[in-house]
């Protein structure tokens, strides 16, 4: 019977792996004992080091004579050292690196560690985020700390008229900025594509010029605009038309023709562009074949454009979808601030806003509100995507 010879590489892998092990287990209990300090690391921090109730972050309030557990001092050291906690981690990650060094020049290991940064900035930027924000909508914050009510956030923003209007803006804004933001630059993009070829490339300046134009400055200009002097541009039209001045913000349609009307202006030139780059993709023996079948513009562009257009359709779609629901710097500068006529120019992200940032220990609230956001966009998004087939055509087919 031979002995099996140990050799020192297969020890040194071994030993590699075991790093590896203790490196990610040590970076994932950092990782949860800051995640589950949900922002509250400072102030976590200080009432450690001073030694006082750490009930309002972990546990609940110990009683006279009580102490906390072995696995529950266990968890709050881990969440004060937190940082070491990972930095160890990283450096046994690091360490099993450097015995297989072979791994850098691995060509199963080269995509994962492309992917690396991409997943690192997701799950520290967008998930843990996520997470945090999930956790604070069934709480009530405070400056003295955070306590569990459950639903409350949830059944208050429901029961709240304000948060009904600000929904209502949002999907108005939405549907009349979707309405003209695809058809709009799809035909501008065609005409300056076929028949404004001299002068395309002064028309393709101007028309972007408005999106490198800063969202606070345009707000403003457009405030100007809209202001109820009968010598503001939008009133001087009026009167050129044969029709009195109004107060234009202090009227629920006029407020939403002046938000709208400043979306058009400034994202115009973006979803051109957009189309623009989707008809050169498409082939010119296409337009040759239908000339020499007498087709004319109309039919070329209805019979042609328009069905290879659709990728491009659905992208300018989607995202104008995301911008309808997310818009709130244009209506806050628009109207000088958060408080609208009437609540005339409040949208859902402005009601965020205004839980969130102007008043005082509802951080749980907002927290909710965008929540809701998230899955009523999420919900929209979908519900598009599958109506224009890019969800579920494998099924159908």
């Amino acid at each position: 019977m031979q002995a099996t010879a140990v050799t020192p590489g297969g020890s040194a892998k071994r030993r590699g792996i075991a790093l590896l092990v203790i490196g990610l287990i040590l970076l994932c209990l950092g990782l949860s004992g800051l995640i589950s300090l949900q922002g509250k690391s400072v102030r976590f921090d200080k009432a450690f080091d001073a030694k006082a109730d750490l009930s309002a972050f972990f546990f609940t309030k110990l009683e006279e004579g009580q102490s906390y557990s072995f696995f529950q001092n266990l968890w709050i050291y881990l969440a004060r050292y937190r940082l070491f906690v990972i930095i160890a981690g990283i450096l046994c990650i690091a360490g099993f690196v450097a015995l297989n060094r072979e791994l850098l020049y691995s060509q199963k290991v080269a995509p994962y560690v492309f992917v690396a940064p991409f997943i690192i900035t997701f799950l520290v930027f967008f998930t843990y985020p996520l997470i945090s924000t999930i956790l604070m909508s069934f709480q009530e914050i405070t400056g003295a700390g955070s306590r569990w009510i459950g639903f409350k956030n949830y059944t208050d923003m429901f029961a709240n008229k304000n948060f009904y209007t600000a929904v209502r803006n949002s999907f108005v804004y939405m549907v009349l900025t979707c309405a003209i933001l695809i058809p709009v630059p799809m035909l501008l993009a065609y005409m300056t594509e076929s028949k404004l070829s001299k002068v395309s490339g002064f028309f393709k300046t101007v028309a972007f010029m408005p999106v490198l134009c800063s969202v606070v400055v345009a707000g403003i200009i457009f405030r100007m605009m809209f202001s109820e002097l009968d010598g503001a541009m939008m009133n001087q039209v009026r009167k050129f038309l044969g029709l009195k001045p109004i107060i234009w913000l202090k009227t629920s349609g006029g407020s939403m023709f002046a938000m709208v009307l400043l979306c058009f202006w400034r994202w115009t030139g973006m979803n051109m562009l957009y189309y623009m780059a989707g008809l050169k993709s498409i082939s010119s023996e296409l337009y040759e074949a239908a000339d020499i079948d007498g087709a004319n513009s109309v039919q070329k562009f209805t019979k042609i454009c328009l069905p290879l257009l659709k990728p491009t359709t659905i992208y300018v779609l989607t995202i104008s979808i995301y911008a309808g629901l997310a818009m709130f710097t244009e209506s806050y500068m628009i109207f000088g601030g958060n408080n609208s006529p009437k609540n005339y120019g409040l949208t859902i992200v402005g009601y965020l806003y205004r839980y969130g940032f102007e008043k005082v220990d509802k951080f749980g609230f907002a927290s909710a509100v965008g929540l809701v956001l998230l899955v009523g966009a999420m919900i929209i998004t979908v519900i598009q995507l599958r109506i224009t087939g890019v969800i579920g055509k494998k099924g159908d087919d």
